[in-house]
């Protein structure tokens, strides 16, 4: 069934903050999460977007207009659209973007099981797309859309951002790279951490195995600085 048309998006929250991880480490943006996923990772740092069994969703989410949104966002130094799973409501999100300046820096974060338009395949400057691995707790056939993998590498400004648990997922890791020939320049990997001491304790088990692969090692600022805290 496609996806509805709507003048409104599902909002989780805006806030401005730093990019805190992979290739535009460092940038001052604003972050768009939009609520809802089409997952349920059992490590997942922002469940408050999309787990309405845990959370309420009359308190943590609401429906805001394209328009408004728009005049919100179009003074942003650079624009993150984050989730949940954005791409739940990439037609939305096409008329979003249709309304914001060309010279707009925007990233989207994926989990990259969801095929992005053409629309937005051309218009979105960075992909930022995680498919998850086996310790998500989610089925390979949920977690892993190699056709739409394929369409995000073909843009030639996405980036793989893979979580990473331990050095014992090196060779899954592996796999989801060579599965759909992502260039090993674009490959980050990210320790799966909640607070600043995980992050610490094992980071270098993370670095030694982008050392072992030739990926590159992302940090997660937003945990060094803040600590994990909410909106930051």
């Amino acid at each position: 069934m496609a996806e509805p048309v709507s003048d409104t998006l599902f909002v989780s929250e805006i806030f401005d903050s730093l990019q805190s991880e992979s290739p535009s480490q460092g940038y001052p943006c604003t972050f768009l999460r939009l609520a809802g996923c089409n997952l349920a990772c059992t490590w997942c740092d922002t469940e408050y977007s999309w787990n309405w069994t845990k959370y309420d969703v009359r308190k943590e989410a609401y429906t805001e207009a394209i328009a408004t949104l728009a005049a919100r966002l179009a003074a942003s130094p650079r624009l993150v659209i984050t989730g949940g799973e954005p791409l739940l409501q990439q037609r939305s999100l096409e008329q979003l973007l249709a309304q914001l300046p060309e010279a707009l820096p925007i990233e989207v974060e994926t989990n990259g099981t969801i095929e992005p338009s053409s629309y937005l395949a051309t218009r979105v400057a960075q992909w930022n797309v995680s498919p998850k691995l086996a310790h998500s707790g989610e089925t390979l056939e949920r977690r892993l859309n190699p056709t739409a993998l394929v369409k995000f590498r073909d843009t030639g400004r996405a980036w793989l951002k893979l979580v990473a648990q331990s050095s014992d997922d090196e060779s899954e890791l592996s796999e989801i790279v060579n599965l759909v020939t992502w260039p090993s320049s674009r490959v980050y990997l990210m320790p799966q951490c909640r607070s600043p001491d995980q992050l610490a304790n094992l980071s270098p088990s993370i670095v030694n195995v982008a050392l072992s692969t030739g990926y590159k090692f992302t940090s997660r600022l937003h945990l060094q600085i803040w600590g994990g805290q909410r909106g930051r």
